[in-house]
C-alpha cells in the first residue's frame, strides 16, 4: 500500500513511478502515437478522409468506456471488500481475546487480588471519584515529543505502563497523596460502628485511599492461560493472512517470533532498506521499474521471496511441530481450520478446568461465535483472493483496449491537421483508457499486487500489539482502601471494598 500526501492540486502524487497506473499506460500510449505519426507522414492532404464525422468511432469509445468503467468499479469494490473482511476478522478475534482475559481474571487464581465490586452493595446510589492526571504535557512539550518521535526507540506496553505507575508512586512519596487517583467509598456496611439511613441516603463520611493493583507490572509474568491464548490468536491471524497473500504450498512458512515494541512494518515495500529488499527486488531501481512496467516483477518466485522478506510474527514464536502440521494440511482453508480447532479445543479444555471463572456456559458460547465471525471475515477475504475477476470480461476489455490503441490514430488523422498537436492528443487519450485499465488490474487482486497490495504484515503487527493488552490486568483506578473519618458528618451513600482489600 502506498501512503501519500496529495499536496496542492495533487502535484505530489504525480512523481511516484513504482505502483503507478499512469506509468504503465505510457508505453501503449507512445505506441499509438508512433502509429499516428507514421500514418501522418505516409498520407497527404489529397487523400480521402477515413471519417467524415466522429460518430462511427464514438460508438466504439462509448462501448470501451462502459467496459472499463464497469471493470474499474468492481475492482475498486473488490479492494475495499478485502480490506473490510480483514478488519472484520481481526475485530472479532480481538473481541475473543479481550473476553478471554476478562473471564480469566474472575477465576479462583486471582482470589484475594481482584478489585472491589459494587455488586456487593446494591443499595449504593452515588460514588464520588477524584482523578488527577499527574503528567499532562504542555503544548511545548508535545511539540518536542513530536519532533523527537522518530529518534526514540519504541517502548513496550509493559515498560510504558510500568513507567506510568512508577511516576505516580514517586508523586505519592513526595506529596503524601494517593498512589492512584482516589475514589471515595463508604466503610464496611457490616461494621457495627457505622450507620446508614437508606431512606435518606446518608452515611458516616469516610475517605478512601487507592492501593493500586496487586500485580507488579514490571516483574510478574502473565498467566500461562493468557500466554497460550495470545499465542493461538496470533498464530490464527498469521496463518490466515499468509494464505491470503498466497504463499506457495511447498515454501517454508514465513512465520517467526513477535517481539513487543518493535516498529511496525512498512506498508510500502519501497520503504524497506536494501538488505530486506535484496532477493525480491533488483538492486537497481531502474531495472525494478522496467520489470514492473513490463509485468515481469510479479512471478510466483518473486512473490514468495517478497513475502518471505516480510514474515508474519507470532506471539510466543512458532514451533517446528506447529509448522510441520500446518505444512501437512493441504490448502489454505485446511491450515486456518486447523489453528481454529486448536483454539476452540484450548478454550473448551480451560473452561472445563475453571480458567474462565464462574462465567456461565451460554456466555462462554459467545467466544466460539467470535471465532466463527472471524472465520467469516477470513473467508470473505479468501473469496477476493482466490476468485479472480471474470475472465470473459477481462478478455474483452483487453481486446478493445488494443483496438483503441490502433484506431485512435485514424480518428486523430481525420480531424486534426497539426502533426504535433495530433500526436499529443492521441497520446493523452490512449493514456487515459490504458491507465484506467491498469487501475482495474492493480486493484482487483488486493493481496497479490505490490506495492498496491493490502499491507497484511503491518495489520498483523498491530493485531499482535492489541493482543498484548490481554496481559494488562484490571483497571488501575479500580482499587481502593477505606480510611475512616470522624462519624456524624453526612454524605451520600457508598460501599466497601471487595475481596483482596483492607
Amino acid at each position: 500500500m502506498i501512503r501519500y500526501e496529495a499536496g496542492p492540486f495533487g502535484l505530489n502524487v504525480l512523481w511516484r513511478l513504482h505502483g503507478s497506473a499512469v506509468f504503465k499506460s505510457i508505453v501503449p500510449a507512445l505506441g499509438s502515437s508512433v502509429i499516428y505519426l507514421l500514418l501522418f507522414e505516409l498520407t497527404n492532404e489529397e487523400n480521402e478522409l477515413l471519417f467524415l464525422h466522429p460518430y462511427p468511432i464514438g460508438a466504439l469509445i462509448a462501448a470501451l468506456t462502459f467496459l472499463l468503467s464497469y471493470r474499474a468499479t468492481f475492482a475498486y469494490n473488490r479492494y475495499w471488500e478485502a480490506c473490510s473482511a480483514v478488519y472484520l476478522m481481526h475485530s472479532r478475534w480481538m473481541d475473543l481475546g479481550t473476553s478471554l482475559a476478562a473471564f480469566h481474571l474472575q477465576s479462583s487464581k486471582y482470589k484475594g487480588r481482584k478489585p472491589p465490586s459494587f455488586g456487593h452493595y446494591p443499595h449504593l446510589r452515588v460514588v464520588e471519584r477524584e482523578r488527577e492526571r499527574l503528567n499532562e504535557p504542555t503544548l511545548d512539550e508535545l511539540e518536542v515529543q513530536l519532533l523527537d518521535a522518530e529518534k526514540k526507540p519504541s517502548e513496550t506496553i509493559r515498560s510504558r505502563i510500568g513507567r506510568t505507575f512508577r511516576k505516580a508512586k514517586e508523586h505519592d512519596m513526595e506529596h503524601g497523596g494517593a498512589l492512584y487517583p482516589s475514589m471515595k467509598v463508604p466503610m464496611d456496611m457490616n461494621d457495627s460502628s457505622s450507620s446508614i439511613d437508606f431512606d435518606t441516603g446518608t452515611v458516616n463520611k469516610i475517605e478512601t485511599r487507592n492501593i493500586g493493583p496487586s500485580i507488579d507490572l514490571n516483574t510478574d509474568e502473565p498467566a500461562l492461560f493468557l500466554e497460550e491464548a495470545a499465542h493461538l490468536l496470533s498464530l490464527l491471524s498469521a496463518v490466515a493472512l499468509s494464505t491470503l497473500r498466497n504463499d506457495l504450498e511447498h515454501a517454508d512458512s514465513p512465520l517467526c517470533t513477535f517481539y513487543p515494541g518493535q516498529p511496525f512494518p512498512h506498508v510500502d515495500p519501497d520503504n524497506y532498506n536494501a538488505d530486506v529488499r535484496k532477493g525480491w527486488k533488483n538492486e537497481r531501481q531502474s531495472v525494478t521499474l522496467v520489470m514492473y512496467l513490463l509485468g515481469f516483477s510479479r512471478s510466483k518466485a518473486s512473490r514468495t521471496l517478497y513475502n518471505a522478506a516480510r514474515p508474519l510474527r507470532v506471539v510466543g514464536g512458532v514451533s517446528d511441530a506447529e509448522v510441520a502440521l500446518l505444512q501437512a494440511a493441504r490448502g489454505p482453508m485446511a491450515k486456518v481450520a486447523l489453528v481454529s480447532m486448536w483454539l476452540q479445543e484450548f478454550i473448551t479444555r480451560e473452561h472445563l478446568s475453571g480458567s474462565t471463572g464462574k462465567v456461565g456456559a451460554p456466555i462462554i458460547g459467545r467466544l466460539f461465535q467470535y471465532i466463527s465471525d472471524g472465520m467469516l471475515g477470513y473467508n470473505m477475504a479468501r473469496k477476493v483472493a482466490y476468485i479472480p475477476f471474470p475472465f470473459a470480461h477481462a478478455q474483452i476489455t483487453s481486446l478493445f483496449v488494443l483496438v483503441v490503441i490502433g484506431v485512435m490514430p485514424l480518428l486523430m488523422l481525420s480531424f486534426v491537421t497539426n502533426e504535433i498537436f495530433g500526436a499529443l492528443l492521441n497520446f493523452v487519450t490512449v493514456c487515459c483508457f490504458c491507465g484506467l485499465d491498469s487501475v482495474a488490474k492493480e486493484l482487483e487482486d488486493p493481496f497479490f499486487n505490490p506495492p498496491n497490495d493490502i499491507p497484511v504484515n503491518n495489520l498483523h503487527a498491530q493485531f499482535n500489539e492489541a493482543i498484548m493488552t490481554m496481559f494488562r490486568g484490571w483497571h488501575p483506578d479500580a482499587y481502593w482502601r477505606i480510611k475512616r473519618e470522624p462519624a456524624g458528618e453526612g454524605a451520600n451513600g457508598y460501599g466497601r471494598d471487595g475481596d483482596g482489600c483492607d
